[in-house]
């Protein structure tokens, strides 16, 4: 039988796809992040569920709609049952069930109570910090000036710069695993370049804060150099999935902010699979990232809870260069925005009027608004993301 695979999940933190080379702009230097790319699949059309931090990790971690879950906006540190409910079954236990020995080195975000620590989760392993942002040196969270840090569920004040920390582990963890029969699940979400803008060791900090995110994005592409090195000395490229990601379109660089616009929606993702996936592969099928709940759990062989409804569709097809049409109606929702998608009709919602309707097939930048010529495919819409948000708001486990 074969093995299933290793799976490293990086997350960059607010990374626009202007910042990299082969979303078309490349307006920093990436060139580990332009190497990988070409090594693997490109998404062109790989679409986050809420264009938020908390939600945003809710959803890969569930494989459900951050807003059926009850997490649509950020977790709060002064709320004691604000975060991911242990009634959810998180990706890392479902790999751990079958067999998986999985670790979190970085930014989790899902709960700042010891309740929702990710060793409770289904994590074996677990060093990082549970604020949405925080001092890259000092540590500290600028709400509440207090550090978050932890190691399993022990507070540590380690020194140094945070994603170089959360780099080393993570190469720690690969050294140990790839000496180990069972697989592993390795999930490293930095916190770069997402604010406090502060320049990384060895670059000269500057009182301009866009001169120190172009620095934290090029010191971001080194280490997941670095986590790519790792995996090439410890023997183990053939077996393992390595998925690069950033948790929303918005950056500092782009002035999208966060919206349910589709240059807020679209994200950055690539992956690389020697003998698995082709090399230059691009696929523009969209899909969402909370696809890779289900799309990670095929390839563990786990078996995905029927209970509940798992919005997670697997996208292992698309990984293999195979195009699929969206036979499915997707939903957003956030802060005073709605948006649903029926193949290439979008149609989006501002305080809950229409306010544009889109083909996207013709008009990928949403400028040619539609409304006018199909009042009954609008009112179709709203009613079932009405109803959408409804059967939602009756599942929800979890608090903000």
């Amino acid at each position: 039988m074969e093995k299933h695979p290793n799976i490293i999940f990086m997350v960059a933190d607010n990374l626009g796809r202007e910042a990299v080379d082969y979303y078309g702009e490349g307006i920093f230097e990436t060139p580990i992040l332009n190497a990988m790319a070409r090594k693997g699949v490109v998404f062109d059309n790989c679409l986050i569920a809420t264009p938020l931090c908390s939600p945003a990790r809710c959803a890969w971690n569930t494989g459900r709609h951050p807003y059926r879950v009850g997490i649509n906006s950020q977790t709060r540190p002064d709320d004691p049952e604000s975060g991911l409910s242990l009634q959810e079954v998180s990706l890392a236990r479902l790999l751990r069930n079958a067999g998986y020995t999985t670790g979190l080195f970085g930014k989790w975000n899902l709960g700042y109570a010891a309740t929702f620590n990710p060793l409770h989760h289904g994590f074996h392993e677990f060093y990082g910090s549970n604020a949405g942002h925080a001092d890259y040196y000092t540590h500290l969270y600028n709400r509440d000036m207090k550090s978050h840090f932890f190691r399993g569920l022990e507070p540590i004040a380690d020194e140094g710069y945070f994603d170089t920390l959360f780099t080393d582990e993570a190469i720690k963890f690969i050294n140990r695993q790839s000496q180990k029969p069972d697989p592993f699940y390795l999930n490293l979400p930095f916190y770069a370049p997402h604010g406090p803008y502060q320049a990384p060791p060895g670059y000269y900090h500057s009182d301009d804060p866009m001169v120190n995110y172009q620095y934290m994005v090029e010191y971001l592409d080194l280490c997941v150099g670095r986590v790519l090195d790792a995996v090439h000395h410890a023997g183990i490229a053939e077996n393992t999935l390595i998925v690069f990601l950033s948790d929303q379109g918005g950056s500092r660089t782009n002035g999208y902010g966060r919206t349910l616009w589709e240059r807020s929606l679209k994200v950055i993702c690539n992956a690389v699979w020697p003998g698995k996936i082709a090399p230059n592969t691009k696929i523009n099928t969209p899909w969402v990232h909370y696809d890779l709940y289900a799309t990670f759990a095929a390839l563990a062989g786990a078996t995905v809870p029927d209970d509940r409804v798992i919005d997670a569709q697997n996208a292992w097809p698309l990984f293999e260069g195979k195009e699929q049409p969206l036979d499915r109606t997707l939903h957003w929702t956030y802060r005073t925005e709605d948006a649903v998608r029926e193949g290439n009709l979008k149609l989006h919602v501002t305080d809950g009027k229409p306010d544009g309707l889109f083909d996207l097939s013709v008009d990928p930048d949403e400028q040619r608004d539609l409304r006018a010529t199909a009042h009954e495919k609008v009112e179709k819409m709203m009613a079932e993301h009405h109803i959408w948000k409804q059967t939602c708001e009756a599942q929800q486990t979890s608090k903000a």
